[in-house]
């Protein structure tokens, strides 16, 4: 079974690194539990490599640094003595609910921590830089990611941002062609590969406008959106094959989202109690009274 987080990440891409970098990644996913206690020049060593692939890989990898590397192969290896030996499957007859409950609540949790270890301070602070001198923020996903992108809008509208997300296609490529360079675009794809969400990349791109993608992480093959991105958010999720629908990914990408209304919120919290507080106070009227015996008034 692939193990979850960046053992799985080393599997996932083995054949699409550099020669030097597949050494060394085939090593680590050979004997995860030896390279611990190794130095840079250990494992260069024993996996045949350089102390600079053992660096480039790292980089590859979008991991700060070698000892970063080791914590999350460490937290790879607890979470691979805790699960079941069939791994997650959404679809198996065989297996109990209980035990099927049990692998999607172990996934989802593996998705979390996994996209929790990805959210760098600079990439939210550059993305809070143009929201907060954005004139416009226009928001676009399609199928599952557009529910993403759109809890993303609608939580920067609670925050006071100009904040719309769009369903509709055409009229997603109509907004995109009206962006100026003082707005700010966030478009939603997991596998970043939707062609239509390219497409508006690159419209957004030729418009000028800061774009940013919450997609997710995958350093080879590139990811398309990315590719074309200023900033991105990364997300880390694994989804069984066959699938009901979008699940763990979707969590992972609204906890991005999450996390950048988190330090939004904390990075101005004065504007944002004002805005909240005020949106609040618009919505508290269509709230249904509950009397102090449970029950609706006058029921």
């Amino acid at each position: 079974m692939a193990i979850a987080g960046v053992l799985e990440t080393l599997e996932e891409n083995l054949d699409h690194l550099a020669e030097s970098e597949q050494k060394i990644a085939r090593w680590i996913l050979t004997h995860p539990e030896q390279m611990l206690p190794m130095t840079v020049r250990d494992l260069a060593d024993a996996s045949d490599s350089s102390q600079a692939a053992v660096v480039r890989l790292c980089r590859t990898l979008a991991i700060e640094s070698y000892s970063r590397l080791k914590v999350l192969v460490t937290a790879d290896l607890v979470r691979r003595e805790q699960e079941p030996a069939d791994g997650y499957a959404e679809l198996n007859p065989d297996t109990s609910f209980e035990a099927q409950l049990s692998s999607f609540g172990r996934a989802a949790t593996d998705s979390i921590q996994a996209t929790l270890a990805r959210i760098r301070p600079e990439d939210l602070e550059s993305a809070a830089h143009h929201l907060n001198g954005a004139r416009r923020i226009f928001l676009f996903g399609i199928a599952a990611s557009a529910l993403v992108a759109e809890d993303i809008a609608q939580k920067l509208l609670r925050l006071g941002y100009p904040a719309s997300a769009w369903r509709d296609l055409h009229m997603a490529q109509v907004s995109a062609a009206l962006l100026e360079p003082t707005d700010v675009a966030i478009l939603v794809s997991f596998s970043g590969l939707t062609d239509e969400v390219i497409g508006l990349a690159d419209l957004v791109r030729s418009r000028g406008a800061f774009l940013a993608a919450v997609t997710q992480f995958r350093p080879r093959p590139r990811n398309p959106l990315a590719d074309r991105a200023d900033l991105t958010l990364w997300v880390s999720a694994s989804e069984p094959s066959p699938r009901i629908g979008a699940t763990t990914s979707v969590m992972a990408s609204l906890l991005v989202g999450d996390a950048l209304m988190l330090w939004l919120a904390n990075r101005d919290p004065a504007r944002a109690l004002k805005h909240l507080t005020a949106t609040d106070t618009a919505v508290r009227q269509h709230r249904v009274p509950i009397s102090s015996k449970g029950g609706r008034h006058g029921v």
